[in-house]
């Protein structure tokens, strides 16, 4: 589903920049016309309104690019440094080159971590921590206790309206 949804807004983001390109080339035309048209009356004004309208399809780009792709990249590095900011000692965590291990000691830049059958201790950067498997279990876990507690109180308004149902 979520690859289904980027790909609708890659299409809607591809037409609306088809409709600023058309927009800025019509703008161009009108003011190649609107020159013409002012340097024979003499009148400089209109030259200045009209650049102007054929800029405002840019910035409308840019200010779409900026919600689309900027945005969410930086939100989503601040929601990796948070995570990595929070790696505490007993925490599973996984690096970007794929070692897993448990975390048993955190310095200010890095972390050393216990990992294999023979407990070997590896020295890692904290930028090289791609995820913290604990963190994700017990966010699933809390997760999983918020539906279970709404459903039941799905379940609870439900039957109370069926006994006042039956009562009346």
């Amino acid at each position: 589903m979520k690859r289904s949804v980027t790909r609708n807004l890659m299409k809607m983001i591809a037409s609306a920049m088809g409709a600023v390109g058309a927009a800025s080339a019509m703008a161009v035309t009108v003011f190649a016309e609107g020159e013409a048209a002012a340097d024979s009356t003499a009148t400089g004004g209109s030259a200045w309104v009209q650049l102007l309208g054929s800029l405002i399809p840019f910035v409308i780009a840019i200010v779409l690019m900026y919600l689309i792709l900027f945005r969410p990249q930086k939100k989503r590095e601040q929601e990796a440094q948070k995570m990595r900011d929070n790696v505490r000692i007993g925490d599973e965590v996984c690096t970007a080159g794929g070692l897993i291990g448990i975390v048993i000691r955190v310095a200010e830049d890095s972390i050393v971590m216990e990992t294999g059958g023979e407990r070997s201790k590896i020295r890692v950067k904290k930028w090289a921590i791609h995820e913290n498997i604990t963190q994700m279990e017990e966010a699933a876990a809390a997760e999983k206790e918020r539906k279970a507690a709404r459903q039941k109180g799905i379940a609870l308004a439900a039957e109370k309206n069926d006994s006042d149902k039956k009562k009346s």
